[in-house]
């Protein structure tokens, strides 16, 4: 039995495919890439859920404004009409906005599903066949199994390298590609409940201090539009774009060793 043993003429990418199986499954019962994935996840999903929430914060108090007359100089005017501007603005981001904060939760559950144990141990159940397959004479059933190995190694890893590349893209192209905007929304926030107080207020500053405000608003909306653009472009790069890119990437990768020969 042992004399129809292949070991000694096994190939040299035969032999690469059993390290890169050792690490595999490695990786796999370790559990680091996983952890490493997921704090990434949980942070951008954090991060993310805070700026949807200041929009909708802003969304709340332009429509609560909206509606709203006053009289001033002898004429009625109303304020939602002077919020439209940016009561569109808000509303298509938080739009685009819902879209990336799911697609964060669906990479976070399908991170917990992929890093079960379940995986691991048919991955394992997988290893050792084709292991067996190769030391006895290289069974005809070696390559089948093989594939069947990387397949299951793809579905168990892919998300976590997609996450772990887009966290480096992150780290080294992208570091506070969101802060700075983020608080010219969280600024911008601030002036709209400024005016709110005021608009629930009364006595005669009133009239001067709408006036005042109203100015405020009008001069730093281009701002307020170019920071929401620029916060909106680095979220969906960063939980949307890149990670589709690397997954497509990976994915043609796969199907590129899938695709060998057999020998």
């Amino acid at each position: 039995m042992f004399g129809a043993m292949a070991i000694p003429n096994a190939t040299r990418r035969e032999w690469g495919w059993l390290l890169v199986a050792i690490l595999l499954l490695t990786l796999a019962w370790q559990g680091g890439v996983d952890r490493l994935a997921g704090d990434y996840v949980s942070a951008s999903l954090l991060d993310a859920g805070i700026i949807y929430g200041t929009a909708r914060g802003i969304n709340a108090l332009v429509s609560a404004l909206q509606g709203t007359e006053l009289d001033m100089w002898l004429v009625t005017f109303s304020i939602g009409e002077l919020l439209d501007p940016i009561n569109d603005v808000i509303e298509r981001f938080s739009a685009v906005m819902t879209l990336a904060v799911t697609s964060l939760v669906i990479q976070q559950l399908l991170l917990v599903v992929v890093s079960d144990v379940t995986f691991s141990v048919v991955l394992t159940a997988l290893a050792v066949a084709t292991g067996i397959a190769w030391f006895v004479a290289r069974s005809g059933g070696f390559p089948a199994l093989l594939k069947a190995f990387l397949v299951v190694a793809f579905v168990r890893f892919a998300l976590a390298l997609v996450i772990l590349a887009n966290l480096w893209v992150d780290r080294v192209f992208l570091p506070d590609s969101s802060s700075p905007e983020h608080q010219v929304m969280q600024s911008f926030y601030g002036d709209l409940e400024e005016v709110d107080r005021t608009v629930r207020g009364e006595g005669e500053r009133k009239r001067s201090d709408l006036s005042r405000q109203f100015d405020d608003l009008q001069g730093r909306f281009a701002e307020f539009v170019d920071g929401t653009l620029r916060l909106l472009g680095a979220v969906l790069l960063k939980s949307v774009l890149i990670p589709l890119l690397f997954l497509f990437a990976l994915w043609r990768l796969a199907g590129w060793v899938l695709r060998l020969p057999d020998r």
